[in-house]
């Protein structure tokens, strides 16, 4: 978990296998209410299962493609 208090953010990274857990992922919703009431923004990041660098690619191509138009 990572919080950025000067820009009101709370970055919660979950793993595969964290993702799975139901008991982690209820745990997190007093978590999610606590930021949530400090006017934070909550931004969970999930971990995928596809080819990193594919996409990774892929998304650098379609943000040049949309700046030089």
């Amino acid at each position: 978990m990572n919080i950025k208090d000067s820009d009101h953010i709370a970055e919660i990274w979950l793993t595969n296998e964290e993702q799975q857990n139901e008991e982690l992922r209820q745990s997190l919703e007093l978590l999610y209410e606590k930021y949530k009431a400090q006017k934070y923004k909550i931004c969970i990041f999930c971990s995928g299962k596809s080819d990193l660098t594919e996409n990774t690619a892929r998304l650098l191509f379609c943000n040049k493609a949309l700046n030089t138009v």
